[in-house]
């Protein structure tokens, strides 16, 4: 099933058709991401004044001026040319034109840009509750609906059709959030990269929400000093995978969750190939080489990721400060490179084999590599609620988006933080923005 993502700022100019009388039409030239279950948006053509030689509510005629350019555009990039047009106030539902139109066109469009495929495309409703439709008239015939769409921004927006009603299980979440939003929830697919302390606390929450589908990641198995941190392990679980005790959970809760486990890494390519194709994605992992690539990740397929982490400031036993993060990134905001979370030398250090580790730990040169940092399950509980909770604010429009927040947990303090991109960078603006599986993968070696 095709996921067509957008950014928020290219989405909001299409949405703002719905508040003309007439429709409207452009191409959008997009790029094919995670093995070809994402279409990525990454310009939107609109269709000249001049070129339009019938428009009203419901009907439109356009000259081939109004197009041609894209076509030349997209096939000079490479890239895909979706038609898209609006139904103003109206079901984005193919009318009997739009279905003559699409004929003609899933033949032009893949001869002028050498692709194979044809992507048409209705958004519908008004500006404050646009819905969405789609097609893909593949070559060789075959035609797919698209029906579920996501777009990536300070707010995260999921068009996902889910029929039905919800189980009764959730009555108490259908009273906050409706049927429809917890058909929503149900509808998703959603990454957590790392399983301890925070992540396990962010699948717990995800699970019972009734998330449909959970992709988690970690290499590791549970020790004994994991288990006063790790939700649902027990003394059982020691030198078990840690993704199992997840799996294990979804299966007990029995609400629906399918969870996929992944023995290992983010910074393992193979790993991190298959976060391409979830709807968010939440970065649980305290290492900087990791972040790393959750980073790219977001700006590469449009995927919103919120990374978290704590750090508790002690000295032989004594607490001086407990500090907790939540960092949303993806178009829109700066990356964790911009933000200063990611430290490049800590990453490099981070990727160094075991036996040069140890070397450089101990001539003094690596010491963040050395011992272990304190944890204790309250705050790592806490942060990853925060985490839980701004993904929720934003997926429902409940209050104002925060893209950093710094707590200090033992001031009973929370501050929003802002940044901006670093100029060039590849979080600083569209054009950087929806590369897709352009090789090598995120644009760096692995």
């Amino acid at each position: 099933m095709t996921t067509f993502a957008f950014y928020e700022s290219l989405f909001d100019e299409a949405r703002s058709w719905l508040d003309l009388a007439d429709e409207t039409a452009g191409v959008i030239l997009a790029r094919g991401g995670a093995n070809g279950d994402v279409l990525l948006a990454r310009e939107l053509r609109p269709v000249p004044e001049e070129a339009y030689q019938e428009r009203g509510p419901r009907r439109l005629a356009i000259a081939s001026s109004g197009y041609v350019p894209a076509l030349r555009a997209a096939a000079d990039a490479d890239e895909i040319a979706c038609f898209i047009h609006s139904h103003p106030r109206g079901a984005p539902v193919p009318s009997k034109l739009d279905d003559a139109v699409d004929e003609e066109l899933r033949r032009l469009f893949p001869d002028r840009t050498g692709q194979p495929d044809y992507v048409s495309l209705i958004i519908g409703g008004d500006a404050d509750s646009p819905s969405l439709s789609g097609r893909i008239y593949h070559g060789g015939g075959r035609v797919e609906q698209l029906d579920r769409f996501r777009v990536a921004g300070r707010r995260i927006r999921l068009f996902v059709s889910d029929g039905g009603q919800p189980s009764a299980d959730f009555d108490r979440q259908v009273r906050a959030f409706g049927a429809d939003g917890q058909l929503l929830l149900h509808g998703l697919r959603v990454g957590v990269v790392g399983a301890g302390g925070t992540g396990s606390a962010v699948v717990e929450q995800l699970i019972r929400l009734g998330v449909g589908s959970l992709l988690i990641a970690d290499d590791d198995n549970v020790s004994r000093t994991n288990l006063t941190r790790i939700h649902q392990s027990t003394a059982a679980d020691v030198d078990r995978p840690k993704v199992e005790v997840a799996s294990r959970l979804a299966a007990q809760v029995a609400t629906g969750t399918t969870v996929v486990e992944r023995i290992g890494r983010v910074t393992e390519e193979r790993v991190a190939r298959e976060f391409a194709g979830c709807d968010v994605v939440f970065g649980c992992t305290d290492d900087h080489a990791g972040r790393a690539v959750l980073s790219r990740l977001a700006y590469w397929y449009l995927i919103p990721v919120i990374d978290m982490g704590v750090v508790i400031d002690s000295t032989a036993g004594a607490i001086r400060g407990i500090f907790g993060r939540v960092t949303v990134c993806g178009p829109g905001s700066p990356c964790l490179i911009c933000r200063g979370i990611v430290d490049s030398i800590r990453m490099r250090d981070e990727r160094l084999s075991p036996e040069e580790r140890e070397i450089r730990v101990a001539e003094g040169y690596a010491p963040e590599l050395g011992d272990p940092d304190p944890a204790v399950v309250a705050y790592t509980t806490l942060t990853a609620s925060l985490a839980v909770s701004e993904w929720l604010n934003r997926l429902f429009g409940v209050g104002e988006p925060v893209d950093e927040m710094r707590v200090r947990i033992h001031d009973r303090d929370i501050r929003a933080i802002a940044g901006q991109p670093n100029a060039g960078h590849y979080c600083d603006g569209p054009t950087m923005w929806a590369r897709g599986d352009d090789e090598p993968f995120l644009g760096q070696t692995w």
